[in-house]
């Protein structure tokens, strides 16, 4: 039973609350122009700026000497990476290469440059 009243109490607030806030709506103002958001921009990057936390130069460096041995890491790995992929891709072709060629007949490697007489007879439409 407390458990009610005190529900129906909080809900009388509750309704107070809105109808007072309905009735104190403020006029409507005039919207600024783009210079005026401009400069409440502004404004809010230089508050912003004053509540960060700077780095000392300590920091800094540290934070630095790590940046750059990471880059130097992942570019060694990038590179180690990237010339084991060359060799076994070269492997491979090497690999796929050699099975090619021993497998077919070394007279049909060859190809003569002049063509044969009766191919040439053949073409021109004249028979021996």
């Amino acid at each position: 039973m407390a458990k009610n009243k005190e529900v129906k109490d909080l809900d009388k607030k509750a309704d107070k609350d809105k109808a007072s806030k309905s009735s104190k709506q403020k006029p409507a103002k005039s919207s600024p122009g783009i210079l005026g958001k401009f400069g409440g921009y502004l404004k809010g990057v230089v508050q912003e700026l004053k509540r960060v936390t700077w780095p000392t130069p300590k920091e800094m460096l540290n934070s630095g000497v790590i940046v750059i041995v990471t880059l130097i890491f992942f570019a060694l790995f990038t590179f180690a990476f990237d010339q084991g992929a060359v060799k076994a891709v070269t492997a491979l072709a090497d690999t796929t290469a050699s099975k090619e060629t021993t497998t077919s007949p070394s007279n049909n490697a060859t190809v003569t440059a002049t063509p044969s007489t009766s191919a040439t007879s053949t073409a021109t439409g004249t028979s021996k």
